[in-house]
């Protein structure tokens, strides 16, 4: 059977460039991610891991989602895969003078809320989105 044909890159760095599986060429992917920092980096070390996300996974098991344009139930239901900072953002957490990492300050979403959560609250990433002047974006 044929392989695939190469579409172009989605990105708007070099359009046209043909690419196979991803939608990026090669050049961009390593750019997006030479340009992206560690998860560690942006705050998500072992104290968030063993602390915040297990507590907040155990306590929600399943998506407590409750947005209606997601179209699922209310709540979602689906298993809980990401602990999600709510009501407040981590960075507002942090500008608060609180404990980003209580649980009392996450909640359980499945992935695909928590990609709508995260689109919808910061468009371009969390480096991305506005903060204070000479506040560190993690």
């Amino acid at each position: 059977m044929p392989s695939r044909a190469p579409r172009p890159c989605t990105t708007g760095s070099c359009p046209g460039t043909p690419v196979k599986g991803s939608a990026k060429c090669a050049e961009c992917l390593a750019r997006s991610r030479r340009d992206r920092p560690s998860a560690q980096a942006q705050g998500y070390d072992a104290e968030h891991r063993d602390r915040f996300r297990a507590a907040v996974l155990a306590r929600d098991p399943a998506c407590v989602c409750t947005d209606e344009g997601h179209k699922h139930g209310s709540p979602c239901g689906a298993r809980s895969e990401h602990a999600d900072h709510y009501p407040l953002s981590k960075r507002e957490l942090r500008k608060r003078g609180l404990d980003e990492h209580h649980p009392n300050y996450g909640r359980g979403l499945c992935a695909s809320c928590h990609a709508r959560a995260t689109g919808r609250h910061q468009p371009a990433g969390w480096a991305a989105t506005p903060r204070e002047p000479d506040t560190p974006p993690y």
